[in-house]
């Protein structure tokens, strides 16, 4: 055990280094790069280090935040960068989609952990259903007529699951 910590690479280090520096090299106007699009790609690197390093090691409890770091860090620098237009209404669809993907990467961990999907396809479908609407693809009042009649899904997924994982573990 105190083997494995002393070979462990301070990734958050690296990342607040390389971070530093471009910083620096930004202010003294070496390069062009503005302040905030380098934060967001350092959260952004120190989220995919972090899922990598949760493989290597087998650490399933830092791949969730890991994801969400790497994709919040990903969603802002594009923003940041001109990317990505569009009005504020579409981080909260964004957000969900990213918890859905965060849910999806603790499933690609561990195959055996099947009752994440269901958590992952909630949040990917119903991110992906209001961010089409933000985008102006589908009109905001079918999709949310179709969430208020079929919402009552959602709890008949979720109380199957806990019922199969629970014969299951008898």
């Amino acid at each position: 055990m105190a083997q494995q910590m002393i070979n462990r690479f301070p990734i958050i280090g690296l990342v607040l280094v390389l971070l530093g520096v471009t910083l620096l090299l930004d202010q003294m106007q070496v390069i062009d790069i503005g302040g905030w699009a380098l934060v967001w790609i350092g959260v952004a690197l120190y989220g995919g280090a972090t899922v990598i390093r949760s493989f290597i090691y087998n650490e399933r409890h830092r791949v969730f935040f890991g994801t969400l770091c790497f994709l919040t860090g990903i969603l802002f620098f594009l923003r940041k960068a001109g990317f990505i237009y569009g009005h504020v209404t579409i981080y909260f669809p964004a957000f969900l989609l990213i918890f859905g993907f965060s849910f999806l990467m603790l499933f690609v961990f561990n195959m055996k952990d099947w009752h994440l999907l269901i958590p992952s396809f909630i949040f990917l479908g119903l991110g992906a259903a209001l961010m089409m609407t933000a985008l102006g693809l589908w009109y905001s009042a079918d999709v949310w007529r179709v969430i208020h009649s079929y919402w009552p899904v959602i709890l008949i997924l979720i109380g199957g699951t806990m019922l199969i994982r629970r014969r299951r573990a008898l």
